[in-house]
């Protein structure tokens, strides 16, 4: 979870991002300490210093308090690929992207690994919750890319693609920085590809 200093906003807004975050670090606390069956939304909240009605006003379920992206997760992610526009070749951009991107995410990185392992419910919720990612590197691709659709689109699911295979590489007793060294290995291992399908590496 990216702890970026919080762009000026209206007070509501800011302690409701501050509910958010200390919500979300009670979770991963409390289940990486004692496993997700047996952590309740009362756990969690309390632990936070917020009530139950709060709670449920930012998350509908405990797996959302675990797995959702927070606003400022997203408002990096956009950082990142604006400051990356019109970047040649498009595949090294995308990698530089990427494993910047994932190297904030330490503090959440183990719990929610070893839960997608033991849950095939909360892996298929992971994706979804983090489905934000691949959307914004498609985003991303088509506009640098505006006169080839397929080839922006191969782009950016072969880098979504190459995130979340080093995140089942990646084991909960793992150094947190092998994470993002897995992610720059899985682009190198697809250079060849790119940079055959087109002379100029994009």
């Amino acid at each position: 979870m990216v702890d970026q200093e919080l762009a000026p906003t209206d007070g509501r807004t800011r302690r409701r991002r501050q509910n958010w975050r200390a919500t979300q670090r009670a979770a991963i606390r409390l289940v990486g300490d004692r496993g997700f069956a047996a952590v309740t939304v009362d756990e969690i909240a309390a632990t936070a210093g917020l009530s139950r009605r709060t709670f449920f006003n930012m998350f509908p379920t405990k797996a959302a308090a675990l797995f959702d992206a927070p606003a400022e997760d997203h408002e990096w992610l956009a950082t990142l690929l604006r400051e990356a526009e019109g970047a040649r070749p498009l595949w090294p951009a995308l990698r530089s992207i990427c494993t910047v991107f994932a190297g904030g995410h330490e503090d959440v990185l183990a719990v929610r690994r070893r839960l997608v392992g033991e849950s095939p419910e909360l892996e298929q919720y992971h994706r979804v919750a983090q489905s934000h990612v691949g959307a914004a590197l498609a985003d991303w691709a088509r506009r640098q890319l505006p006169g080839d659709a397929l080839r922006a689109e191969l782009l950016a699911r072969s880098a979504e693609a190459v995130m979340l295979s080093a995140f089942y590489v990646w084991q909960p007793d793992d150094d947190p920085a092998e994470f993002p060294r897995l992610i720059a290995q899985g682009f190198e291992e697809l250079v060849p590809i790119f940079d055959v399908a087109s002379p100029t590496g994009e």
